[in-house]
């Protein structure tokens, strides 16, 4: 009978393997973190969910501690998936609610601030961008603004 030939790791390969796909691993995120170099400082964001559970129930405060440790500027990652949902579903969170005063007397058909995002909307916001809120408008207006808000 014949015994079957039995293989048998070397150790010092087995250590040398280690070494060097450590140091490959290593070197691979040292590249990718070079990209964000480039960003202020700031907390590290977890792989889905960014800095979001940094922000907590009462963000405010929760930034002014971030500010404490890594500065008045720093970069936070809001989760990946936040963006996403608000980039194509943006139309389910961007009309407001009516105060009932408005919609007594049927003022919120009329008014850009209180009509939900739609063509006439558009129309309104678009015929309001031409006409009324130009810069050469605006720098006529500047003089009555300033009486106004005094």
């Amino acid at each position: 009978m014949q015994s079957l030939p039995t293989s048998t790791v070397d150790p010092d390969c087995f250590i040398l393997w280690l070494v060097i796909t450590l140091v490959w691993v290593k070197a691979l995120s040292f590249i990718s973190r070079g990209s964000l170099k480039q960003l202020p400082p700031g907390p590290r964001p977890y792989p889905v969910i960014g800095n979001l559970l940094e922000l907590g129930d009462k963000p405010h405060k929760s930034l002014l501690e971030l500010a404490k440790i890594h500065g008045p500027i720093m970069s936070l990652k809001l989760a990946s998936m936040v963006k996403t949902i608000l980039l194509d579903h943006d139309s389910s969170f961007c009309n407001r609610t009516v105060p009932h005063a408005m919609s007594s007397h049927e003022h919120r058909e009329f008014s850009l601030a209180w009509m939900p995002v739609s063509r006439p909307w558009k129309n309104i916001r678009k015929i309001c961008n031409m006409l009324i809120f130009t810069t050469q408008k605006l720098d006529t207006n500047q003089d009555l603004q300033r009486k106004k808000s005094k």
